[in-house]
């Protein structure tokens, strides 16, 4: 789960620039971006940078900003899907493709409808890679506070990037792998695999000793599921967004299991502005909001009433 997974996906000039990156920097890569005959672009933690052919970060575009050709995109974006645009269509009307290690691809390109409805996709123009990290015990200091002899239902804020994942996979890890004696019996419902990151069906990230995954199903009939079959002490959402999946949590609720979700806002103004928070606290089942700050090094913790 780092850089290293989607190497294999990338063309042979980015990957020279790449490894003239020290360990440090290449570690903090969390995002590639790449538009058509646009200069490569690389995120590292909240500060973007352009990249030289031979390795040099810039804080500003210059005439020596590496730029992929037309045939580096094309090569890039067909390794991104295995070489099967078709077996990823439907993520792609989505806007997205998940790859090896969990990394989300951003995928931006033309709609082509048939009968007012998208059914495909052409004219791929920007491709922005999201690299998947596995931070062991950045949920730390919230489960200390929090989860040391009870187990609360949580909401978890931040903005996109800002570490929502990372936080989760970690606090799936530590309460199911032991933490303050206990294994927590906890469900993930795994959407766009980007939380296990199954590869050839095998789970990538660690999760601790006593946690189920399902994966591809939608977060509503994910959670049913794991409540009619997996009896979970436990059931982890990342990015919680429709009133289906709410409905799904209330019967959950009953059956006597805690949650664990996220949700994107930057600040406090605007997570209380967001109609899914103010349904989610509507359940009156949710203790806390943990708004994250600087990708999961801050946070706050918030007391619903």
């Amino acid at each position: 789960m780092s850089l290293k997974t989607v190497i294999p996906c990338l063309s042979d000039g980015i990957n020279a620039a790449l490894s003239q990156l020290g360990s440090t920097a290449l570690d903090s890569v969390t995002e590639l971006r790449l538009r058509r005959r646009l200069p490569l672009m690389l995120c590292l933690g909240r500060d973007v940078f352009f990249i030289t052919a031979k390795g040099k970060l810039l804080n500003h575009f210059s005439e020596y900003s590496y730029v992929p050709d037309d045939d580096e995109f094309e090569l890039i974006f067909r390794r991104l899907c295995n070489y099967s645009v078709h077996c990823e269509i439907d993520n792609l009307i989505n806007g997205y493709m998940t790859v090896r290690g969990g990394n989300r691809v951003g995928v931006c390109s033309t709609a082509v409808k048939t009968n007012g409805s998208v059914t495909a996709v052409k004219e791929i123009t920007s491709l922005n890679i999201r690299i998947s990290k596995e931070i062991k015990g950045c949920a730390a200091p919230v489960l200390g506070m929090l989860y040391v002899s009870s187990l609360p239902s949580i909401i978890v804020a931040s903005p996109p990037g800002g570490g929502k994942t990372t936080f989760l996979r970690d606090m799936a890890r530590s309460l199911s792998g032991g933490f303050s004696n206990r294994y927590i019996k906890t469900a993930v419902i795994d959407e766009r695999n980007e939380f296990a990151c199954k590869d050839d069906g095998v789970i990538t990230a660690d999760l601790g000793f006593n946690t189920d995954v399902l994966t591809g199903f939608s977060k509503a009939a994910g959670i049913d599921m794991a409540v009619r079959t997996l009896s979970p002490q436990l059931v982890i959402c990342d990015e919680v967004s429709s009133p289906a999946e709410v409905e799904a949590m209330k019967t959950g609720f009953l059956s006597g299991c805690s949650f664990a979700v996220s949700v994107h806002a930057s600040s406090k103004d605007s997570l209380m502005n967001k109609d899914i928070v103010r349904r989610l606290i509507a359940t009156r089942e949710f203790s806390y909001v943990v708004l994250l700050k600087n990708y999961t090094d801050e946070f706050e913790i918030m007391e619903v009433s």
